[in-house]
């Protein structure tokens, strides 16, 4: 009897941890041409609905006011936290999976630094669940700097999501709400998630 609950109580501990509800950014677009254009695309990485309530973002300054997001996001879906809608929307005619709260024109505004800056998801808890940091420069795609491309991650394997190597350049203007190719998992086939939101 002792060596069953022995045995039991090995193999609950050499069972690997459940995987946390993943929000995490799939694609950035923090300095466009022209006119700043400012999103951030969310990707539930996770095999679960996630319930957004409670949810929010912040820029890397915590005194900033946090944008509330809200609704259920399925596993591999995407939706975006826009800066301002009409400067978005004009760009962007028909992408419409976008949050109804926008970080440049609600409340105490925030935006996200062309020289740098940060994005923080936290949970309802108040748990933060994702984090990154990135730059115009040290190792960073500098064409994503005002030159047309958004940044886009190149995977989501890795505990450093501010570290500029599993960052590239996307296409001129981005793909907003859409999950591109680069994104890939060794735990997950985007092929069989990959889904357009538009």
């Amino acid at each position: 009897m002792r060596l069953a609950i022995a045995l039991s109580l090995l193999t609950l501990l050499a069972a690997p941890a459940l995987a946390a509800n993943e929000i995490i950014v799939a694609e950035l677009m923090y300095n466009s041409p022209g006119t700043d254009v400012e999103w951030i695309e969310l990707l539930n990485a996770s095999q679960q609905t996630i319930d957004l309530t409670g949810w929010y973002v912040l820029d890397d300054n915590p005194d900033h006011e946090r944008m509330p997001l809200s609704g259920t996001m399925a596993p591999g879906e995407v939706r975006l936290l826009v800066g301002d809608e009409a400067l978005f929307t004009a760009q962007y005619p028909g992408v419409g999976n976008y949050f109804p709260v926008f970080f440049q024109t609600h409340g105490d505004t925030w935006a996200l630094g062309n020289g740098g800056d940060g994005v923080r998801v936290y949970d309802a808890a108040d748990n933060l669940v994702f984090t990154m940091d990135y730059d115009d420069g040290n190792g960073w795609p500098e064409e994503a700097d005002g030159d047309g491309p958004s940044l886009l991650l190149i995977t989501d394997n890795t505990d450093d999501f501010s570290d500029p190597a599993y960052w590239t350049t996307g296409e001129d203007w981005g793909t907003p709400g859409v999950l591109t190719q680069t994104v890939a998992s060794e735990a997950t086939s985007w092929s069989g998630i990959k889904r357009l939101f538009r």
